[in-house]
């Protein structure tokens, strides 16, 4: 049964789980973040069709096949005024060498709004490991700084979407999709008569925070996170338009907005499940000589912050003693600690890079953010912007290999069961 007649067929929606108050949660911004992220995306169009952005600026200079990387700064007229950054990238995404472009089109078409959604994460060439070797390296784990085998890496890149929430068109029922539907992301094209909105979950696989302390960058360290956030996705963002305008011959697209509730806490103040407001794009668009091009862009909210730590000087004397003793200050002092902690005093919310920043300003009269990159606009530029640009470059590029994998989109039969089911083919 698919997605959309198992949600309507009233016994089966019975059957679906009830909604936690941690769903509740995420429900209830559903809305809000609809509304405001439309209202942001109605002026973007408006400045984008101007140019008449207050700053821009190339955020990245490439020799790939990015056509078009523009990042700015303005002020949008949200809750009085908005501070928002935002990106728009323009990369050609493939062209047609034998099918007629009428077929491009109407296979694009279907590829965009049907599948892109549950093929948007995909895996890098890896090294090959033979499973006795990786049994023996297990065993032998107090040896393996001394190894040269190569070791199994999760190289999984793109986006995961999950959905997980629902609201219907017309009665405005809400509900949660069964564990074997979320997976396999609704046909966008639903969300004109089925559907009013969908809540998912995104997962943003490779996804790695890059530090040089140092000026010569001699040095780096590079920390994987693991990202997830909530989307919404209505109507008001998707793009179906057969022959928009001469030559060409479709123009077809996904978008949502970003909502504040985060999957998980982390030590970040600023990013996925951290914005104030924002949207993401993603259109297509196919001409009569069956080229296609994709446009995508990004406006948010400007941080104000980057981390937000609940500093405790206790709490970071037995982390410093746990590392040293790997653990063994927690398990004998375990309940003087608990005690302590509730004694000492408590800097909630900390944020110790903009407090550096601020300070190392404070001592130069500003010389540093002006000579020295010290300031939350260079973050904001990189990495913020630049690896936002670098995980939907990769998006794209993974998406191209899985649209040519497949013969004919347009028949079920040649789709591969992976594909349909949102999972890895």
């Amino acid at each position: 049964m698919d997605t959309w007649a198992f949600i309507n067929d009233p016994a089966e929606r019975a059957c679906t789980p009830s909604l936690t108050d941690e769903d509740l949660r995420v429900v209830a911004d559903a809305d809000r973040a609809l509304e405001d992220a439309l209202r942001l995306k109605l002026w973007w169009e408006q400045k984008e069709a101007s140019g008449g952005y207050e700053r821009s600026f190339e955020p990245v200079r490439t020799f790939n096949r990015a056509e078009r990387v523009t990042g700015f700064f303005d002020t949008a007229p949200l809750g009085g005024g908005l501070p928002v950054m935002g990106l728009v990238q323009e990369m050609l995404f493939d062209q047609s060498k034998q099918a007629p472009a009428a077929k491009v089109r109407d296979e694009l078409r279907e590829f965009v709004l049907h599948y892109f959604m549950r093929v948007s994460s995909f895996r890098q060439p890896e090294v090959s490991v033979p499973r006795d070797q990786a049994t023996r390296a297990r065993v032998r784990r107090a040896l393996q700084p001394f190894s040269l085998c190569p070791e199994r890496a999760d190289t999984q890149s793109g986006f995961g979407y999950r959905q997980l929430y629902y609201k219907l068109r017309g009665s405005g029922e809400v509900g949660k999709f069964p564990a074997h539907l979320q997976s396999r992301v609704v046909d966008l094209r639903r969300l004109s008569d089925v559907y009013e909105w969908v809540v998912l979950e995104v997962s943003i696989f490779g996804f790695s925070l890059t530090y040089t302390p140092f000026a010569d960058g001699a040095v780096s360290l590079v920390f994987p996170v693991r990202e997830q956030t909530y989307i919404a996705v209505s109507r008001d963002f998707i793009t179906n338009s057969d022959d928009p305008a001469p030559g060409v011959l479709g123009r077809y697209g996904l978008g949502y907005a970003l909502l504040r509730p985060a999957p998980r806490e982390t030590v970040f103040a600023y990013g996925p499940g951290y914005f104030t407001a924002g949207f993401q794009l993603i259109d297509f668009v196919v001409n009569d000589r069956g080229q296609s091009r994709v446009r995508m862009a990004f406006v948010s909210n400007r941080p104000r912050q980057v981390l937000s730590l609940d500093l405790n000087p206790v709490s970071l004397g037995f982390g410093l003693a746990d590392l040293m003793t790997f653990g063994l200050a927690s398990r004998f002092f375990g309940p003087l600690r608990d005690v302590l902690e509730r004694a000492a005093p408590r800097v909630p919310n900390f944020d110790p890079v903009t407090a550096y920043i601020n300070l190392v300003n404070l001592l130069t009269g500003g010389l540093a953010a002006e000579e020295f990159c010290a300031s939350l606009e260079t973050l904001e530029k990189d990495p913020m912007l630049l690896t936002h640009f670098t995980e939907h470059y990769q998006l794209i590029t993974g998406a191209l290999a899985t649209w040519r994998h497949v013969q004919n989109w347009l028949d079920r039969e040649e789709v591969p069961e992976g594909i349909k089911e949102g999972t890895s083919f």
